[in-house]
């Protein structure tokens, strides 16, 4: 929904789905702020926070006036810059800056008159308000986030689009790309895309800014006639936004309030496993704004729940988290050994692969890892190689994944495959060499043996069976 703030006038009702995703806003902005604060020997804190669809800065709620995103932003960097300093010995020092940008000038005069209320003072120093298209300053923007920080660039920008073509994607690859340690929150309104597809000039320039062409509209209208149905068709436009932006890891997720009947995207978007990690316990503590059609293993976008028609709806609650953990204990072993097999991969990196495939938190790789170890499914190693207690309760992110010593048959899984008793275990290495004749006396070779084998399995043999 389009909303509308004029100077003098009272904020516009907040609806549901606004209300939902500034609830996620700032759960993530807390939970961003106390991950980076558990570095005790950090002196400074720079981060730049940029809204590109600021509105007024406030809404009402029934009797009263709630905070906007900007006012968030401002909000939760004062509660953390308290809350991180109160047993410090040496203060952490807060070094942000804010840019809300918005093309409407009645939304920032309304905005400014908000934060001058509010007892904030907009000096192009630390709260900067810019009355344009944010693709028209997004340049100005990173510029100055490199000057300010040149390594990492560590900024967040908020792009709460209206529809699904307000955004050109190729902007945002542009923002990770120029700006490593950037991360992007973008809401995108997958139903109405799906709802508008069709083999029309209009539908082609309306989704220019995806970088989607008119063979890739029509591959759309395909899919979504297809067995698939509109589940396929967001499968491919989530491929479609991570190949254009560049992120390595994404959050696929609608944001879709009890009281509401529309599906939204609140995709997170970033090349930092942490970053992804953060945001996806925060939907875990948000379940009441989250839901996702599938399973949240390592299936979450599978084809095989599509074609059977059976997709469950996944709600981030502690039933949803606990079937995931069960499906990942059936599914890691495999995927475990592939990474394993050649040599004991760190559980870090273990969790970086396995990340973007899952609805599943780091904590939840660590509980399934731990129980697959206990079962003596893979090994532990620490620093120096050695297996770890198998009563380890937790993970370090350098501790490696082995294959056991003595593993089963690879592909085989005793959390898979059932009883095993009839399945020898083989060791990985020997530590001799194997002996010749083991087989002695326990067979003996026929006369038939050495006879001569008939014409026609001869002339297979040479190529020239008929």
């Amino acid at each position: 929904m389009n909303f509308k703030w004029h100077l003098g006038g009272p904020p516009p009702p907040i609806e549901d789905h606004s209300k939902a995703k500034l609830t996620v806003l700032r759960s993530y902005l807390r939970a961003y702020f106390d991950k980076l604060g558990t570095n005790w020997s950090r002196e400074e804190f720079k981060l730049d926070l940029v809204d590109g669809f600021a509105g007024g800065g406030t809404f009402s709620d029934g009797e009263g006036i709630i905070s906007g995103s900007p006012l968030i932003m401002l909000e939760e960097t004062e509660g953390a810059q308290d809350r991180l300093n109160r047993n410090r010995a040496k203060p952490l020092h807060f070094d942000c800056k804010f840019y809300f940008v918005d093309v409407d000038a009645a939304h920032t005069s309304h905005l400014q008159k908000t934060l001058d209320e509010r007892g904030y003072t907009v000096d192009d120093e630390r709260i900067v308000i810019r009355n344009h298209p944010f693709e028209s300053v997004v340049t100005d923007i990173i510029a100055q986030i490199r000057g300010r920080q040149p390594k990492a660039g560590r900024s967040l920008f908020l792009l709460d689009q209206c529809g699904y073509s307000k955004v050109e994607l190729n902007l945002v690859a542009k923002i990770l790309q120029e700006l490593p340690a950037a991360e992007v929150i973008l809401t995108f309104a997958t139903d109405a895309l799906v709802n508008r597809l069709a083999d029309d000039p209009a539908v082609v320039q309306a989704v220019t800014p995806l970088d989607l062409t008119a063979q890739d509209v029509r591959d759309l209208i395909e899919l979504n006639n297809g067995d698939g149905g509109k589940a396929l068709v967001q499968r491919a436009l989530r491929q479609q936004i991570r190949s254009v932006t560049g992120a390595t890891f994404d959050t696929p997720f609608f944001l879709r309030p009890a009281q509401s009947r529309r599906t939204l995207w609140f995709l997170h978007l970033s090349r930092h496993p942490v970053a992804r990690d953060v945001m996806i316990e925060c939907h875990w503590n948000n379940s009441a704004q989250f839901e996702h059609y599938g399973s949240g293993d390592f299936e979450m976008l599978g084809w095989d729940g599509l074609k059977s028609g059976t997709l469950p709806l996944f709600h981030f609650e502690e039933l949803d988290a606990k079937t995931m953990r069960k499906q990942l204990l059936a599914t890691m072993p495999e995927k475990l050994y592939s990474l394993a097999v050649e040599e004991p991969v760190a559980v870090e990196t273990m969790r970086h692969m396995f990340a973007n495939d899952t609805a599943a938190r780091f904590s939840d790789f660590n509980s399934v890892l731990l129980k697959l170890f206990q079962e003596k499914e893979f090994d532990i190693l620490n620093a120096d190689g050695k297996i770890r207690s198998r009563r380890l309760k937790t993970l370090n992110a350098s501790d490696r994944i082995a294959t056991p010593r003595m593993l089963l048959l690879p592909g085989i899984s005793r959390r898979r495959n059932g009883p095993t008793e009839n399945v020898r275990n083989v060791s990985q290495k020997s530590s001799k060499p194997r002996p010749f004749g083991l087989a002695k006396g326990t067979f003996s070779v026929p006369p038939s043996f050495f006879e001569p084998l008939p014409d026609e399995k001869i002339a297979a043999f040479e190529g020239e069976s008929k």
